[in-house]
C-alpha cells in the first residue's frame, strides 16, 4: 500500500508523518500527498491546510526545495520537523518556518545549504513580530558561518531552548558562546539574569564592573569537534546554563585545559554525561571538581548526634554522574580515578582508554558497579597498558564483553545468553544486565574464541549428520543385495539426489502406482 494511497484514504485526520529513509520519493509525489492531508477551509476564505505536528523526511533525498516548502507552508501547527542531511533544505527554509510558531523541535543536522545567516534571519523575523520561538531543541550540526551576531540572535530569539547541536561547527569561536549568554542593561528585566564579578566571568581578577548573563535552560549541549573551541568557551558559558545535564566536548584536543572546565563544571551540579574524548591535557583538577564531597549533614548524621532540623545541602557537581569519557587523558592519576568512582553514587559507564588506568581501578569500578546494583555498568580500557591479562582474568565471573540483548534484530551478533543452554565452556554471558561491560583487548579475545567454538561445534554437528546419512546408505545397499547400488526412496518420504538417481537398468525400482 503506497504513501499517497494512504494519505487520499485517511487525509486531514493524519498527525504524524514519518518518511524517513524513502530515497525514492519524488518531490510530485510529495506534492500530492501534502495536497490530500489538507483540511478545506470556507470557500470564501480559499486556504488549505494539513493538520499535522510531526513530519520526518530524513533521508528523502530527491525531494527539491519547492517540494519540501509546499508541504511546510501548510502545517501550521508543526511541532517537530526532522530534515537531517537534505539538499533541499535553504537558508529559505528558514523563512518559512518562521509561521510556524508551534515549533519545539528542529533536526537540520548536516544540512550543506544553510548557514549561519539563515539562523540569524529566522531570529530577526521573529522578533520583528515582537515574538519568540518556541523551540526547545535545535540541532545545526556542521553549520557554517557561525558567528557571534548569529549565536547572540539565536539567545534572544529562543529564550526556551533546552537541546543545542552545534557539533561540527569548524568556525564556531569562543566569543560565539559568549554572545549566546550575553546579557544588556536593557534586556535584564525581561529575562532571567545573573551578575557576575571579573573573576566569575573568567575576566581579568583586577577589573572592578560587573558582568551580566542570560540564564538559559539548556540541559544538552554538543560542541564536540569544534576545533577552535578553547576552554575559553566553558568560561564564557559558566552560572549561566545551570540546568546542563549533557556536556560534549570530544574532538577538541589540546585547547581544552582545566581552567575553563574547572568554572563551568563547578557551576553544573545536575551534570549527568560529560564528554571530553581528546583532552589530552586536562589533570586531575578537573576530576576533583566532579568529584562531590561529603556534606556536613551526612557527616553529621554518622556521628550519632540528635536529629536537628537543618537546610538541606545544595547539590554538589558530580552527584548525579552517570556517563563520562576522559579517553586519551593520559595526564590522570589512578588516585583520582578511585576517589572518583568511590564518591559518584550514579556513575554507570567510565570510558577512558588510551589512559594509565590502572588494574586497581578496573577492580574497584567493578566492586562497587555489582554492589550498586548499577544494571549494564561499563568500562571502556581499550589500550590501557597497566591493566594485564591477570586483572580481566580476575574480574571475569562479574563482567561480560558486549552489552547483549535478545531480539530477532540481535540473532547475527551471536550473543553468547546462558539462557540458551550451549555449553561451550568458554565465555561469559553477555545478557547479563549485571555483569559490567568491559571493553580490552582481553575481552575481545573472548568474543573471538567463542565464536570458534560454535563454528567447531557447528562443524562437528555436519560431520556427525553426514556420518549417520552414510551409515544410512550402507545398510540400504545391503538390504537391497545389489552392490554399487542405493535405493532412491526411504520410509521418510525424503528423496535424495545425484548419484542415487534410479538408472536405466532396473525399471522395477522405484514407486509403484496403484
Amino acid at each position: 500500500m503506497s504513501s499517497s494511497f494512504l494519505a487520499c484514504l485517511a487525509g486531514p485526520f493524519i498527525r504524524n508523518i514519518d518518511l524517513s529513509g524513502h530515497t525514492l520519493l519524488s518531490p510530485t509525489a510529495l506534492v500530492d500527498m501534502a495536497s490530500s492531508l489538507c483540511v478545506h477551509s470556507a470557500p470564501a476564505m480559499n486556504f488549505t491546510y494539513t493538520q499535522l505536528t510531526v513530519i520526518n523526511v530524513q533521508g528523502c533525498t530527491a525531494l527539491t526545495t519547492q517540494s519540501l516548502h509546499s508541504l511546510l507552508i501548510r502545517s501550521p501547527f508543526l511541532r517537530s520537523l526532522d530534515v537531517k542531511g537534505l539538499q533541499a533544505v535553504t537558508n529559505a527554509t528558514f523563512d518559512v518556518l518562521a509561521l510556524c510558531l508551534h515549533l519545539t523541535s528542529l533536526n537540520m543536522n548536516r544540512c550543506p545549504n544553510i548557514d549561519g545567516e539563515g539562523v540569524r534571519a529566522f531570529g530577526a523575523a521573529v522578533m520583528a513580530q515582537d515574538t519568540r520561538l518556541a523551540l526547545k531543541e535545535l540541532r545545526l550540526c556542521g553549520l557554517a558561518d557561525v558567528d557571534d551576531a548569529v549565536l547572540a540572535t539565536l539567545g534572544r530569539a529562543a529564550p526556551h531552548l533546552e537541546v543545542l547541536d552545534l557539533s561540527y561547527c569548524r568556525s564556531l569561536h569562543n566569543s560565539a558562546l559568549g554572545a549566546f549568554v550575553s546579557c544588556t542593561e536593557h534586556e535584564k528585566d525581561d529575562m532571567k539574569t545573573i551578575s557576575l564579578t571579573s573573576r566569575e566571568a573568567g575576566r581579568d581578577p583586577r577589573d572592578t564592573r560587573q558582568h551580566r548573563r542570560r540564564l538559559t535552560a539548556l540541559r544538552h549541549l554538543s560542541l564536540s569537534n569544534c576545533t577552535l573551541l578553547t576552554d575559553v568557551a566553558c568560561s564564557n558559558v559558566a552560572y549561566a546554563v545551570p540546568q546542563l545535564e549533557f556536556l560534549e566536548l570530544a574532538g577538541i584536543g589540546t585547547t581544552l585545559k582545566d581552567d575553563g572546565l574547572m568554572q563551568l563544571l563547578a557551576t553544573t551540579p545536575f551534570i549527568r554525561r560529560l564528554d571530553l574524548e581528546d583532552a589530552s591535557d586536562i589533570t586531575d583538577a578537573v576530576l576533583v571538581t566532579l568529584t562531590p564531597q561529603a556534606s556536613e549533614t551526612e557527616a553529621g548524621g554518622s556521628s550519632g548526634a540528635a536529629f536537628t532540623s537543618k537546610p538541606a545541602d545544595p547539590p554538589q557537581p558530580g552527584h548525579a554522574l552517570e556517563h563520562l569519557t576522559v579517553s586519551y587523558a593520559t595526564n590522570l592519576s589512578n588516585d583520582a580515578f578511585i576517589a572518583l568512582i568511590r564518591a559518584c553514587p550514579r556513575l554507570r559507564v567510565l570510558e577512558a582508554d588510551s589512559t594509565c588506568m590502572s588494574g586497581t581501578v578496573l577492580k574497584e569500578f567493578v566492586r562497587l558497579a555489582r554492589e550498586r546494583g548499577i544494571n549494564d555498568a561499563g568500562l571502556v580500557a581499550v589500550d590501557c597498558r597497566l591493566i594485564g591479562e591477570s586483572t580481566v582474568k580476575e574480574v571475569a565471573s562479574r563482567t561480560r564483553p558486549r552489552r547483549g540483548w535478545r531480539s530477532w534484530g540481535a540473532r547475527k551478533l551471536g550473543y553468547l545468553d546462558a539462557r540458551d543452554g550451549e555449553d561451550l565452556k568458554i565465555g561469559q554471558d553477555e545478557c547479563d544486565e549485571k555483569g559490567v561491560v568491559l571493553k580490552s583487548f582481553y575481552n575481545w579475545q573472548t568474543v573471538d574464541a567463542v565464536r570458534v567454538a560454535r563454528e567447531k561445534r557447528r562443524k562437528k554437528a555436519t560431520r556427525e549428520a553426514q556420518s549417520g546419512s552414510s551409515d544410512q546408505v550402507s545398510e540400504s545397499e545391503d538390504v537391497g543385495g545389489l552392490p554399487g547400488r542405493t535405493r532412491w526412496w526411504a520410509s521418510s518420504g525424503r528423496r535424495s539426489s545425484g548419484n542415487n538417481t534410479p538408472g536405466w537398468e532396473d525399471d522395477r525400482d522405484g514407486c509403484v502406482v496403484m
